[in-house]
């Protein structure tokens, strides 16, 4: 659409767009470079011969100086955690189910291309943002040099579709853009993220990233095995991703207690892999105790230490819950409201390991 369209995001040539992606991205951290140099450097360094493949994306942003991260399977989750942190994202995904899927014909050509054809994205672009103002039609904001568009919206499951296809490929940035790029002028940078995410403070997002971590993209509905040899349409499937996010935006809503999303009406638990969950929110754990600002409070009367720590805390042998809701209570007395935030995450990993049967202490707290 016009309304979207800018000619300083196009690519130049066919096969350029996770060049451009960069190009773009070089641009927001005050590298003036052009598509052209970057093509030129890129087929020199073998990075570029009829397209860029997927694990040389970021190549050219590592060579400025922009260290990036690669991942395959990644989900919403992951990739909203990304841009809360101020990072810039390229994703790989299928260009025809983002630009032709308006008739019943290109969304019947584009659902036979996913079972029968050859598996793989075939376009870069960038995300810019999640638009979550309407939980029930969440639409994903695009920096797309194929199209041209900037900033147009695309229906999340449209999004998730044609991502899926280069197995939910992402390379995000390990920094955030600086202040002068464009959407960044009231990022805290100090603080390395926005406050909350659709209405869940960050920290308390980061556990619903953690959780989403377990969770298996899709599973097959029903249990029908085909005969060996029998042409049979491929079995429908559903994500358990789907009710972590209705569970989320629950939990944002009001609508529930944070407990409340471990129970039996919402699916995902049935898929949980507790196991890959703790690896993940282990560190998110002992970096949001650390990022406490203990030595501000004087929680149940204590006088807190330099040396204080989680392991500390484990050898006061105080009530968890009771420290933290005094903590919590002092931390908004005098408007340490990131503090609080941290301590509340705290809280809520408590009960985490409350519905799944673990100790909070020795598998989380104490945990080596």
């Amino acid at each position: 659409m016009a309304d979207f369209y800018n000619p300083k995001v196009q690519q130049i040539f066919p096969d350029s767009c996770a060049i451009k992606s960069q190009q773009l991205i070089l641009n927001d951290f005050g590298i003036e470079v052009s598509e052209v140099d970057l093509v030129q450097t890129a087929a020199e360094k073998g990075w570029y011969n009829g397209g860029t493949a997927p694990q040389d994306v970021g190549n050219l942003l590592e060579l400025a100086n922009i260290p990036v991260t690669r991942q395959e399977g990644a989900n919403v989750f992951n990739l909203v955690n990304e841009l809360a942190q101020g990072h810039k994202v390229i994703v790989g995904l299928d260009a025809n189910e983002m630009w032709y899927n308006d008739s019943i014909s290109d969304k019947l050509k584009n659902w036979y291309n996913d079972f029968f054809g050859k598996p793989g994205g075939n376009h870069a672009l960038i995300v810019a943002g999640i638009d979550t103002s309407d939980p029930k039609n969440i639409q994903v904001i695009v920096k797309d040099p194929g199209s041209g568009d900037d900033g147009k919206p695309y229906p999340l499951n449209q999004f998730m579709d044609a991502w899926s296809d280069a197995n939910c490929y992402m390379v995000s940035t390990d920094m955030s853009a600086p202040e002068f790029a464009k959407g960044m002028q009231n990022f805290d940078q100090e603080l390395g993220h926005i406050p909350d995410v659709a209405g869940v403070s960050y920290p308390d997002f980061q556990i619903f990233n953690d959780i989403s971590m377990g969770l298996p993209p899709f599973m097959p509905m029903g249990d029908f095995v085909p005969p060996v040899g029998s042409f049979v349409p491929p079995m429908p499937t559903m994500s358990p991703m789907t009710s972590l996010t209705n569970a989320y935006f629950d939990f944002a809503n009001n609508n529930i207690g944070f407990n409340d999303i471990f129970s039996d009406n919402y699916m995902f638990n049935d898929y949980l892999d507790c196991g890959l969950v703790n690896d993940y929110m282990r560190p998110t754990c002992f970096d949001g105790f650390n990022d406490i600002n203990w030595y501000d409070i004087q929680p149940m009367g204590y006088n807190m230490p330099m040396e204080f720590d989680r392991f500390a805390l484990a050898g006061m042998g105080v009530d968890y819950n009771m420290f933290y809701n005094d903590c919590m209570s002092q931390f908004n007395a005098i408007g340490d409201f990131n503090s609080m935030a941290l301590c509340q995450q705290q809280l809520d990993i408590m009960s985490y390991c409350d519905c799944n049967c673990m100790d909070y202490s020795t598998d989380f707290l104490m945990y080596m």
